[in-house]
């Protein structure tokens, strides 16, 4: 083997890890979903989803490193499978999703552990409504498609409080309790492809 020969076969390999470890991504829809979970009486769960986002972000997968990330969530597009409750999800006592079109979530730089769950910390806003909430990432690898893609898989979820994102609107029952609960189970299942 000469020099040239050694030189092609090193370049091409570098391109290759490059393509499998690095790159700009976008958030695959038709491989993704975005949902949500809430108590209902204070005895059982009513879960949704939003069916209209759009996500990209920076990704090395050999050293982990995640940049640039950027998620927005049609508020209008929700869906819980009933909808005179959608309905009232997207007015003024929840999301004033004619005020407030856009949710959006964005992480200005992390690290993603190969194995085991990372913490991401990012800044949620809803409803004009900004605070700073931690992911739990769970990277579940990376394929190559039957046409030359890479996918990048994970899962996410966190806990917030919806109050303080300005969803106030809740009925008393006679038990005392609430007729929709305060806290939310957000949960992240998908993939990412090149942009």
């Amino acid at each position: 083997m000469n020099l040239r020969q050694f030189l092609t076969i090193f370049i091409s390999a570098f391109l290759v890890l490059g393509e499998l470890y690095a790159g700009n991504f976008r958030l695959d829809n038709s491989h993704t979903s975005i949902g949500f979970k809430v108590k209902h009486l204070s005895i059982s769960n009513v879960s949704g989803n939003f069916k209209d986002f759009a996500g990209k972000f920076s990704f090395e997968e050999k050293t982990g490193k995640l940049s640039g990330l950027e998620v927005t969530i049609d508020s209008g597009s929700i869906n819980t499978n009933e909808p005179d409750r959608d309905k009232h999800l997207r007015s003024k006592d929840f999301f004033d999703a004619e005020k407030f079109p856009k949710i959006s979530f964005k992480v200005a730089a992390a690290s993603i552990s190969k194995s085991g769950i990372s913490k991401v910390d990012g800044e949620l806003t809803i409803k004009g409504v900004t605070k700073t909430v931690q992911l739990e990432v769970t990277y579940s690898g990376s394929a190559k498609d039957p046409w030359g893609n890479i996918h990048h898989a994970f899962e996410a979820s966190t806990k917030i409080n919806r109050k303080d994102f300005g969803l106030t609107w809740n009925k008393t029952l006679e038990s005392g309790g609430l007729l929709v609960g305060e806290e939310i189970l957000i949960r992240i299942e998908g993939e990412a492809i090149p942009e």
